[in-house]
């Protein structure tokens, strides 16, 4: 039995990255969906709950999550009401795009470079005060700061909800050898 404490806020790692067939039918499928291109930042969000870095997330948060990490640095809803949490986890788009998802459509979410590494499944659509977060969260709103520059920059409307993720990027073979999801360090 192992001698690890168990992972943040679950008894085992919310591992979201697929594999095999369920990973070639979920790529077919996304080809024909509708989609949103990620920041580098929201890129990097989604390869950390594909690959259980962000257990227990199942997804981009809500806002009542969102909220509660802002105000409080815990998250408000579901079975993991009240756990730490210090910075949100959050997928943005312009209110333009916003308007045409509806609740329970399935979104491709592409990689800057076209790639598609996922696919959320929407269950909420919400602004935030962008200013809000950064003094909450940076304690600053100075533009200076390298984390309220991505917030301010971030679109209008956030979109939350389950993912399913489809790739790790670059990382296992440009940094092969030292590069380790939270499986192998365990």
């Amino acid at each position: 039995m192992s001698q690890l404490v168990p992972p943040h806020g679950s008894p085992s790692l919310n591992i979201l990255l697929l594999e095999g067939e369920a990973l070639k039918n979920a790529q077919e499928k996304a080809k024909a969906l509708p989609s949103v291109t990620m920041t580098s930042r929201e890129r990097g969000d989604l390869i950390m709950l594909g690959i259980g870095g962000f257990t227990p997330l199942d997804g981009f948060m809500n806002k009542t999550d969102w909220q509660g990490v802002c105000d409080d640095m815990t998250l408000k809803s579901g079975e993991n009401e009240g756990l730490f949490w210090p910075i949100p986890i959050t997928l943005s788009t312009t209110q333009e795009k916003a308007d045409t998802f509806a609740i329970g459509d399935e979104i491709a979410l592409k990689a800057e470079d076209g790639e598609i590494m996922g696919v959320l499944t929407l269950e909420e659509k919400y602004s935030i005060d962008k200013a809000h977060e950064c003094q909450t969260v940076f304690g600053t709103t100075d533009t200076d700061h390298p984390g309220v520059k991505k917030v301010m920059e971030q679109e209008d409307v956030n979109l939350a909800g389950r993912v399913e993720v489809f790739s790790q990027g670059e990382f296992p073979t440009e940094y092969a050898g030292i590069y380790m999801t939270p499986t192998h360090s365990r």
